[in-house]
């Protein structure tokens, strides 16, 4: 069987970003998405440089549901049960800003600038969710998706990236979900989200 993700990315958002995590190069997602002849029967001869975006995996939780966005070796799936892979990683950016009052000097091009505080990180989380085992329209997938931004809670995470900006919890601001033209198995999805300090660190810092 062959999987083109590069194919699916590009026809999804454009691009396939050419930065991937230690971790997950060390899983051979890099190999994948680089090489066609890895190893991996994927066929990935298509390939787009993004360097505002990277790959990681993540693992969203709260009290009593858990969900891994992440790139499960293909060497491991000697059966074909593809089923087991709930999304390709998705590809991370990230933005923030502080709040500022700026006061312009008369008669002058200087500026007072005073800083309040920093925002928290703001996430953009874009990724694919393919059925891999019959290649169908991937509907168990989309209500899991869908699942997921009804929840109105704090997700606890786990990523690598993440955890180097000290990041350990987010809440999910928006989400769009779009249909892949020539792949009838994949849909994509964007979603923004937002860093959380959890309630225990606030209080801490007061």
């Amino acid at each position: 069987m062959k999987i083109d993700f590069a194919g699916r990315y590009k026809s999804a958002f454009g691009v396939v970003p050419n930065r991937v995590s230690k971790r997950l190069e060390k899983d051979g997602f890099g190999e994948v998405m680089r090489n066609p002849s890895s190893g991996y029967e994927l066929k990935s001869d298509v390939y787009f440089f993004d360097n505002k975006a990277t790959f990681d995996e993540i693992t969203l939780r709260n009290d009593d549901k858990e969900y891994f966005f992440g790139f499960k070796g293909f060497s491991e799936m000697e059966d074909g049960n593809y089923n087991t892979v709930f999304a390709a990683p998705p590809m991370l950016s990230f933005s923030r800003s502080r709040r500022t009052v700026i006061t312009p000097i008369d008669h002058s091009d200087t500026e007072d600038i005073e800083v309040y505080s920093t925002n928290p990180y703001e996430i953009q989380m874009k990724g694919l969710l393919i059925d891999m085992e019959n290649h169908n329209f991937p509907i168990d997938k989309l209500e899991t998706i869908n699942e997921i931004f009804e929840e109105s809670v704090v997700w606890d995470v786990d990523s690598e990236i993440l955890q180097a900006l000290g990041i350990v919890s987010i809440w999910i601001k928006r989400i769009s979900i779009g249909f892949i033209e020539g792949f009838e198995d994949t849909i994509s999805y964007n979603m923004t989200v937002r860093a959380i300090k959890p309630i225990e660190f606030q209080l801490l810092e007061k």
